[in-house]
């Protein structure tokens, strides 16, 4: 005999618990997926941004190493 035949009168709290339950799994889940999907923006805005660092230092390297670009640039 289990509790749901013997005890009839708390189905319905074992319902509203059981639905609570999937709710709370629910919003869990929810939460897991969006610190993920902030997690990848995140790694994704950093690999753009040392991308932009890298390009802008070549180009600065590249600047120094010509002797007609040196002259073209202002001096600071």
């Amino acid at each position: 005999m289990d509790a749901r035949s013997h005890y009839p009168e708390f189905l319905a709290v074992d319902e509203h618990i059981r639905r609570a339950q999937l709710q709370r799994s629910a919003h869990i889940a929810h939460l897991i997926a969006v610190g993920i999907d902030r997690l990848a923006a995140a790694f994704a805005q950093a690999g753009r941004t040392m991308g932009e660092g890298l390009a802008a230092e070549m180009d600065r390297r590249a600047v120094e190493a010509d002797a007609f670009l040196k002259r073209a640039v202002p001096h600071r």
